[in-house]
């Protein structure tokens, strides 16, 4: 087990003020003691650069008033486990130690995509719908994801006589949490069309939602091509919320989709196999990655006719599946180390992670730093992972367009 005190990597929890006292700290300083750091040049400069990234902070902090966000454990920051009777590995430590100190519902050692999104636009961590009760604790927006959730209902699978396994959380039902939330700020604000301002001035984070809609399948021993032909399916039940925010008032939607499947220690463990044509070069599953692709490029197809149909709104593809990719193909890039199929958090195997014994039990190791790590639970990403897959989107070139580069612009006009 790895000493939880000594990580070099640990985050100061401190919210929206860092800027602003950085700042505040680089003028005083300049206005005392400039002499002595022109003598510390060294000093300056990272006076200057703290400086200026607050200034970039606080231009896509202007951008949007808040942010909801809908999804599976991805996203979850906490509604999994306040509705679970036992939640399991994730209520306990490793979970959450690398950036809280401690578990908070995270599926991750740290931060998770949505808050490094939040904190880019300046709009404070978002508080999981289950744990809200009034219009202030949503002030900021919103998180609807819940761990196991599902772009379809129940229903669906029991028809394909499957075993609904999974959360009845489903994006249809994360979508009448919104529906709570807006009447209960449109009523804060009050006035004629103020649900649409609350809708118009925020960003909707979509997913990534669907990985366990196949998930559902295959773990349950349906085959690839079997399962190949629910594609349209899932697809369809992603759209329909789509067209359910923009007639809502939605006017910017980002909208990821799938991770590559094949490279997940999870996957790897539970399809291993050795027949070696079925991995690629990096040593990640074909048939995963192929089955990923393919719904990748038929929601792609579906984003360009929601487009087409909707001029004025702006629906952005998040290019998961690439920017894990990056990170798997060269992780010393963006200095992870060098087994990006191993997880970090796991009861060991050739991937670290074992199926009967999670991240979380006490049999279970974790490595001792997970800033170095691609995976951090077999199924789920790193803080830093996260971190480096949320600046694509924010800034490129894992979003059409950029959310920092170009929506904010866009949405102004």
């Amino acid at each position: 087990m790895r000493n939880r005190v000594g990580n070099t990597h640990l985050a100061p929890v401190i919210r929206r003020p860092f800027c602003t006292h950085r700042l505040a700290v680089f003028l005083l300083l300049k206005r005392w003691t400039m002499a002595a750091l022109a003598a510390s040049r060294g000093v300056l400069v990272i006076m200057y650069l703290l400086a200026a990234a607050c200034a970039v902070q606080g231009r896509g902090g202007g951008c949007f008033s808040r942010l909801f966000s809908f999804g599976d454990s991805v996203t979850d920051n906490g509604n999994w486990m306040r509705y679970a009777r036992s939640p399991g590995a994730v209520a306990r430590l490793p979970y959450g130690e690398t950036f809280f100190r401690r578990p908070n519902g995270r599926f991750c050692d740290g931060r998770i995509i949505i808050d490094h999104i939040a904190d880019a636009l300046g709009i404070p961590f978002l508080t999981p719908y289950l744990a809200g009760n009034t219009s202030e604790d949503y002030a900021h927006g919103a998180n609807f994801a819940v761990g196991g959730a599902t772009a379809l209902g129940h229903d669906y699978f029991r028809k394909k006589r499957l075993e609904a396994r999974f959360t009845p959380y489903s994006l249809g039902w994360q979508m009448n949490w919104l529906k709570k939330v807006i009447d209960m700020l449109s009523t804060k604000q009050g006035g004629p069309g103020s649900s649409d301002q609350v809708m118009i001035s925020s960003l909707f984070l979509v997913g990534e939602i669907g990985g366990n809609d196949y998930n559902q399948a295959l773990f349950q021993g349906r085959s690839v091509d079997e399962v190949q032909t629910y594609v349209p399916d899932f697809v369809t039940g992603i759209s329909a919320a789509l067209v359910e925010l923009i007639e809502l008032g939605a006017r910017t939607l980002v909208v990821p989709g799938n991770f590559p499947t094949g490279c997940n220690p999870g996957y790897l463990t539970r399809f291993q196999t050795n027949d070696t044509a079925q991995y690629d070069a990096m040593g990640c599953l074909k048939w995963a990655n192929d089955l990923a692709d393919l719904h990748n490029r038929a929601l792609k197809a579906e984003l360009a006719e929601l487009r087409s149909r909707h001029p004025g709104v702006a629906v952005v593809y998040a290019d998961y599946y690439a920017a894990a990719m990056d990170l798997i193909a060269d992780p010393a890039k963006h200095g992870f180390g060098g087994e990006p199929l191993v997880s970090c958090c796991g009861g060991g195997g050739p991937y670290n992670a074992n199926l009967t014994v999670h991240c979380g039990m006490k049999p279970a190791t974790t490595c001792r730093d997970p800033y170095k790590a691609v995976s951090w639970d077999g199924f789920h990403f790193t803080d830093h992972a996260y971190k480096v897959i949320a600046d694509g989107v924010l800034r490129g070139p894992y979003a059409a367009p950029p959310i920092l580069k170009t929506k904010c612009k866009l949405r102004r006009s």
